[in-house]
Formats: structure tokens, C-alpha cells, sequence
């Protein structure tokens, strides 16, 4: 006799879709946003080169750990999702 438990399994399912999606688009588009930086990095000086490389390695920081906490939730998500879809066999 199947239990049941709430959590629509599709859409959970679907939502795990868009995040790994999401993750690869930010990062894809970071990596080249980056290697663009790293080009303009050779041509530009000065002060407001220096202000603005600060900044931007912050903005790199910051980005890297929220791809990072998203990689995080998708694992969690992926194993919740395998356990949820378990139960609903048995």
C-alpha cells in the first residue's frame, strides 16, 4: 500500500531543472564575463581601474558563493527528491 507524502514529486522535479539550469547559465556567463575582464584588465590603468578591480573581485567572491550554496541545494535537493520518490514506491 502506497503512503502518501506531500510533495509533488513533478514539480520538485521541475524545480531541480530550472536551478540546474540557472547554475550552469550564471556560471557559464560568469567564467566569461571573467575572461572579457581579464582582457580589459590589460589595457586599462589607473585609479579607477584599481576601484573598480576591487570591487569586481568582491562581485567574483560573492557570486562564487552563492553558486556554490546553489550546487549545495541541488545535491540536497537531487537526494531528497531520490528518498521522496522511494517512499512513494513502497
Amino acid at each position: 500500500m502506497a503512503r502518501d507524502i506531500d510533495v509533488n514529486i513533478d514539480e520538485l522535479s521541475r524545480f531541480i531543472d530550472v536551478l540546474s539550469n540557472f547554475q550552469r547559465q550564471v556560471g557559464d556567463e560568469f567564467k566569461e564575463l571573467e575572461a572579457k575582464w581579464k582582457k580589459c584588465d590589460e589595457s586599462w590603468q589607473g585609479e579607477s581601474k584599481e576601484r573598480f578591480t576591487k570591487e569586481f573581485e568582491e562581485t567574483t567572491s560573492t557570486t562564487q558563493s552563492a553558486l556554490d550554496a546553489g550546487e549545495d541545494a541541488k545535491k540536497w535537493l537531487d537526494r531528497f527528491l531520490e528518498i521522496v520518490e522511494e517512499f512513494e514506491r513502497n
